[in-house]
């Protein structure tokens, strides 16, 4: 009896610890992708000093070619971990990702340091699908599969914010530079681990044949799309960069779309999408991030430039939701076991949405607790929503199809971004030639993110039936 329960004990604590590490290496790695998207803010100013960017708007291309290259190659790198490898890509990826820092931290003049980031973008399109992927075929699909993902979620939120707060410590006290070479040994050790810990899996029916049309088509209308989004307020709307970018992403896409509906080996079939909940999980995502990175995007300008606080001093501010979107996301699975997807689903738009409405009426002076305040609300809200529409966009997915699927959601998240940020720059800076000033524009921008979050939450009740995986009545 007692020899028995103890073989019980080890084989349990055997699986947990299988269980663990795999999770910890994806989740860890998740979680440096998304500090490397934030951390080079607060390092901005150092760099323009230290390679000499002059007064213009270079410096911009240190920030924008991370994110650029990163959704530009997603859909690539999905496809790519399918079909070769998904334990092999990730490996790969954090190796480039390492040497790609390394560039970056060496960089002896601007050109380098562009060229750092943006390869650092192309690894991490790698590292990201690829990791979702293999944290499916490691955890089996229901609640324990819900659960990482949740630690997923929150590991990425974390490092979003933990970006700002790390970069002003490290430019502070190890100079620009440290916040690219800081990465090198961090992804040797995450490397050593999943050599170690992750077992390979990929589709092994499909033929090795790469979409590389759809690749071309895929990359050249989702970097010409959030370029515009991006750098629109920057360039102007009607400037020629911008229309040019615009001509290039909607004929893009469009034929994107066109080739994939009738190839047979695509980077991204359009059945995908009519999969389960996949298609709506991933409409609800650029929804919800429209609303939450235009807000942060609103909020840091408040907070920086109306009371005057600083970078570090911002970062620090937005900690406190990061903290709870960290325990949120901890047991954001449990949540959903016990009262099902869709109510989590809604019931996180509702409160995220709420977060929001408390500062829409941002206030003159003395706004730093009501930021504190509805940020965190928002983050308890959003993290939920954001699980759960990364559960429903990946469960369902066909083994071969398990990276891609997660490169889906990745893409959905960039393209939110970018249109949640271009579209709120843009209601700033109109309301702010009014009579209310930059106050006045910032107000109405929040209300865009109370907009977006409220349409998230319609098209959660609309398509609720493939939200709960459900045969819809309708079409």
């Amino acid at each position: 009896m007692n020899l028995a329960t103890h073989e019980n004990g080890r084989a349990h604590g055997t699986s947990r610890s299988r269980r663990f590490w795999p999770l910890a290496v994806i989740c860890g790695t998740q979680f440096l992708i998304a500090v490397d998207y934030s951390i080079i803010n607060v390092a901005a100013p150092s760099i323009r000093e230290g390679l000499d960017f002059g007064p213009g708007g270079g410096v911009a291309w240190v920030l924008s070619a991370y994110p650029l290259t990163f959704c530009g190659f997603l859909l690539l790198g999905g496809r790519v971990a399918d079909l070769y490898g998904r334990r092999r890509v990730f490996v790969w990826g954090l190796a480039a990702f390492g040497l790609a820092s390394l560039l970056a931290g060496l960089a002896w003049s601007p050109a380098a340091l562009i060229a750092g980031r943006a390869l650092q973008g192309v690894a991490a399109a790698f590292i990201a699908p690829a990791g979702l992927g293999l944290l499916q075929a490691t955890v089996p699909e229901g609640p324990q599969r819900e659960r990482a993902l949740g630690v997923y979620g929150a590991a990425l939120s974390a490092g979003f914010v933990s970006g700002m707060v790390l970069g002003g410590i490290l430019t502070e006290y190890a100079g620009w530079r440290s916040v690219f070479l800081v990465n090198v040994p961090i992804v040797v050790l995450f490397g050593v681990l999943a050599i170690m810990h992750l077992e390979e899996s990929r589709d092994t029916n499909a033929s090795r044949h790469l979409d590389l049309a759809g690749v071309v088509l895929a990359a050249t209308g989702m970097v010409a799309f959030v370029f515009a989004l991006t750098e629109g307020e920057e360039y102007g709307w009607t400037s020629p960069p911008i229309l040019l970018a615009a001509a290039v992403a909607i004929p893009a896409a469009a034929l994107f779309v066109w080739l994939e509906s009738r190839r047979r080996d695509a980077l991204v079939p359009i059945s995908l999408f009519r999969t389960a909940a996949i298609g709506p999980a991933n409409l609800i995502t650029v929804l919800l991030i429209c609303s939450y990175g235009g807000m942060l995007f609103i909020l840091t300008l408040y907070l920086q430039t109306h009371l005057g606080l600083g970078a570090l001093a911002t970062g620090l501010a937005f900690a406190l939701s990061g903290a709870v979107a960290v325990v949120t996301g901890i047991y954001a699975g449990k949540l959903v076991e016990r009262f099902g997807l869709y109510r989590v689903l809604l019931g996180g738009i509702v409160v995220e949405t709420a977060g929001i409405v408390v500062m829409v009426g941002l206030p003159d002076d003395h706004g730093l607790t009501l930021v504190l305040v509805g940020t965190s609300v928002n983050a308890f809200g959003h993290i939920l929503a954001l699980i759960t529409t990364s559960i429903a966009g990946t469960n369902g997915a066909e083994e071969g199809r398990r990276a891609t699927a997660g490169a889906l959601i990745n893409v959905s998240q960039q393209l939110g971004l970018a249109v949640g940020v271009g579209v709120v720059t843009s209601v700033a800076a109109h309301f702010a030639a009014g009579p209310g000033g930059e106050l006045s524009g910032w107000r109405w921008a929040l209300w865009c993110s109370v907009a977006f979050a409220a349409a998230a939450a319609v098209v959660t009740v609309v398509l609720r039936r493939r939200l709960k995986g459900e045969p819809d009545i309708v079409g």
